[in-house]
């Protein structure tokens, strides 16, 4: 990483967190698709999770916060906490050939927590089986037995055929069987990103003997897509589907988690200055992005409509 990046990325990111990203020339950052990294753009939500957890992981109150934060998310608390940005799973956990990667991964002697978190986007990211390929697609989105260039397939998922055991998994977080046919598959858009949270949890958890949860964190205004996802009819209709009692499910704000330390930070040691700031930061930073958004949607109204000509 050149200077010059490194210091867009730091005004981006808030000073206590800093060190949370050491040793910078190493730290995983996210990349555009020209393969440039893009954290210091204003609507990096890479750079918003790191404001928030990089600052918690470094502060001395890190321990008591996320005690309070798991018990408010229904598993136990107690111990020292790990927490990990950017933290990539082991290939070997479900044989995926890209393994998921966790945006904040925490860790005690009880309990792990997985933090998906979104900033201006809507959704998570769609399967990638039903995306065009060398001019094909291996899957229409249904989760039924189906023909790939003539060849009949053994498993009802693509991925499974491939030896990626997220359908080995899957029935034992979610109310679905895997011998079931379902048109379309429940993952195959914007919650194949949510399963595949849930089932690293939940297998990471079994093997550490551990209680898990998964938090979807996002910033909470009503201008922002997320914010609106989390409150929806949709999203009400996938955590149906989930086994609450198998991995904690729960959506969180920003600003619910920024109380929560402030109020932690307070009871503590009195002193609740740095979260004080850290929210006047993070909100700065969604009110920057609703304006630019805002003045988007003006500029786009204000273009004039063009007519097509027919020319013959």
């Amino acid at each position: 990483m050149d200077q010059a990046t490194r210091t867009r990325i730091e005004h981006n990111i808030f000073p206590l967190a800093h060190q949370a990203c050491e040793p910078w020339e190493t730290f995983p950052w996210h990349t555009g698709r020209g393969g440039a990294i893009d954290t210091h753009v204003a609507h990096s939500s890479q750079a918003l999770a790191i404001d928030v957890f990089g600052t918690i992981k470094t502060s001395s109150d890190c321990d008591v916060i996320l005690d309070a934060l798991a018990t408010n998310l229904g598993v136990p608390a107690g111990g020292h906490w790990n927490i990990t940005l950017e933290s990539r799973v082991r290939p070997s956990l479900l044989n995926e050939p890209r393994p998921t990667q966790v945006d904040v991964y925490a860790e005690s002697p009880n309990s792990v927590i997985l933090f998906e978190c979104k900033f201006t986007e809507q959704d998570g990211g769609a399967c990638s089986q039903t995306v065009r390929r060398n001019g094909s697609i291996p899957c229409q989105g249904n989760y039924m037995q189906k023909s790939l260039r003539g060849i009949t397939m053994t498993s009802r998922c693509p991925l499974s055929d491939k030896g990626i055991q997220y359908w080995d998994i899957i029935p034992k977080v979610f109310y679905l069987d895997a011998e079931t046919d379902y048109q379309p598959c429940p993952f195959a858009g914007a919650a194949y990103q949510w399963m595949r949270n849930l089932v690293v949890a939940y297998k990471l958890a079994r093997q550490k003997n551990k209680q898990p949860a998964v938090v979807i964190v996002y910033a909470d205004n009503a201008d922002l897509p997320m914010a609106k996802k989390v409150k929806s009819h949709e999203w009400g209709e996938f955590t149906q589907m989930v086994r609450q009692d198998q991995v904690a499910l729960h959506v969180r704000s920003y600003q619910e988690i920024l109380t929560l330390a402030q109020e932690i930070a307070r009871a503590d040691s009195g002193e609740n200055t740095v979260w004080i700031a850290l929210n006047e930061w993070v909100n700065r930073k969604i009110s920057k992005i609703n304006g630019t958004r805002r003045k988007a949607k003006r500029k786009n109204r204000s273009q004039p409509a063009t007519m097509s000509v027919n020319r013959r």
